[in-house]
């Protein structure tokens, strides 16, 4: 029996490294082998499903550890480990929801600790922190029925994160949160008050900054500004991009609502208000296009529901109701408008990416440049160790008696008193100017490799 439970721990030891192997090469760099390594955890969870509630702990941990830093090249690799996570969560919604309470009040915990101690807002508004609300969103918006209450938890973390600073320069970050808000919101059919937080957005954009102008950077990858970029029309034409796909989204998917009308009108309210004050056509061209197309669909929603024969409490018949609706304008609109805005984004991309190979070869071919240099040099110094010691000596007399000969055709400075403005006089002396200041250099120079 002895013999029995040693192989047992033998098995269980043997699996526990395989697991920590394949966790360690699903945190590297490389996209082959972290889908290798998946798939191998993705077949030890099956036959071992015990091992699942570990293994999201430690695969969570690993995600955290490589999502402190976003950008072009490392977005990739983190939305890849981001899936492969919601995949895994999937297997099991009962593990999922306890693994998924703890790390939610964990970050609920972050929030409240910035909120009532005032620590640093750091510990909040990064990559990190950002990331992580990315994977229980993408979790939550495909769930089964046990894991809905984890829905009102998160989205309050989401808003708190938003009022925690209200600065321009963290708009990016503003902007993230709320299009995770309403991925959400659209997955599981749930109402999300975003219209304060998105016009707080838009009307930065209605003063026309007059900074002077600068390269326009990819939001998308970028948590917070400076205050000298936050001047620029570069940011400011960032942020009303983002702004404008984000209330365009919002609008659509309200537009499915027997209540919209009434949900629309403080939009139109604000929305006009935006177009007196802004000072930019192009602005207000765009936010105009929104106005008439919510104002019709307002008007259609309208019409057809004065025929209704059933009051707001019946919730059944209304939900029948929405479902019978046809595609509206506004989600057209918004669909086509989507696509195109991707298509430009794509091709911007693109371009970004061929100027940075340009630039890594230009980097190279200097590289290149100043090896062939440093070889050239060591070449001519190896060939001046190989010469002769006769020849060696020789050298060394000739230039000792150049410099005998310009020292002594050196004169001494001689004294002499200039007179000033104001009657004081000043000693002064005159030194003449050694013209052969290039010719002692290289002397010096073929003396100290002679010596060597």
């Amino acid at each position: 029996s002895s013999v029995w439970i040693w192989l047992a721990e033998i098995k269980q030891w043997y699996q526990r490294r395989v697991r920590e192997s394949h966790i360690t090469v699903w945190g590297c760099k490389s996209d082959l082998s972290r889908v290798v390594a998946f798939t191998g955890l993705q077949a030890l969870v099956k036959k071992i499903p015990s091992f699942l509630g570990d293994l999201l702990k430690k695969m969570y941990v690993e995600y955290t550890k490589c999502s402190k830093a976003m950008n072009i090249k490392t977005r990739d690799n983190i939305v890849l480990m981001r899936n492969c996570l919601v995949e895994l969560f999937k297997i099991n919604p009962s593990v999922t929801y306890t693994t998924g309470f703890l790390y939610i009040r964990q970050l609920a915990v972050t929030v409240r600790s910035v909120v009532v101690s005032k620590k640093e807002i750091e510990s909040v508004y990064n990559w990190q922190y950002i990331n992580c609300l990315h994977v229980w969103v993408a979790v939550l918006a495909d769930c089964d029925a046990c894991l809905q209450p984890l829905i009102f938890p998160l989205i309050q973390v989401m808003l708190k994160v938003l009022d925690l600073h209200s600065s321009p320069c963290y708009f990016p970050l503003h902007l993230h949160t709320i299009r995770m808000m309403l991925h959400l919101a659209a997955s599981t059919d749930n109402h999300i008050p975003l219209l304060h937080p998105l016009l707080a957005c838009l009307n930065f954009c209605a003063n026309q900054n007059k900074a002077p102008a600068s390269k326009p950077i990819d939001l998308t990858c970028v948590l917070k500004v400076t205050k000298g970029y936050k001047k620029t029309k570069a940011y400011q034409d960032g942020v009303f991009d983002l702004s404008f796909e984000l209330i365009l989204n919002y609008v659509s998917q309200l537009s499915q609502s027997i209540a919209f009308p009434e949900a629309s009108f403080p939009v139109c309210v604000w929305l006009r208000k935006f177009n007196k004050s802004c000072n930019n056509s192009k602005y207000t061209s765009q936010i105009k296009q929104i106005l008439e197309k919510t104002e019709a669909v307002s008007r259609d929603i309208t019409d057809r529901r004065s025929g209704v024969s059933f009051s707001p409490r019946d919730l059944e018949e209304a939900k029948k109701w929405e479902d019978a609706l046809p595609e509206s304008v506004l989600t057209k609109f918004f669909n086509s408008w989507l696509k195109v805005h991707r298509s430009v984004l794509a091709a911007n991309q693109a371009a970004a990416t061929e100027n940075g190979e340009e630039d890594e070869d230009e980097g190279e071919e200097e590289e290149n440049e100043e090896s062939s240099g440093l070889e050239s040099a060591e070449e001519e110094a190896a060939k001046a160790e190989e010469e002769p010691p006769k020849k060696k000596k020789k050298k060394l007399v000739e230039k000792k008696e150049k410099k005998e000969m310009k020292v002594k055709k050196k004169g001494d400075g001689k004294e002499t008193t200039v007179k000033k403005n104001d009657g004081t006089e000043k000693k002064k002396k005159k030194k003449k100017v050694v013209t052969e200041v290039t010719e002692d250099a290289e002397d010096m120079v073929e003396d100290i490799v002679l010596s060597d």
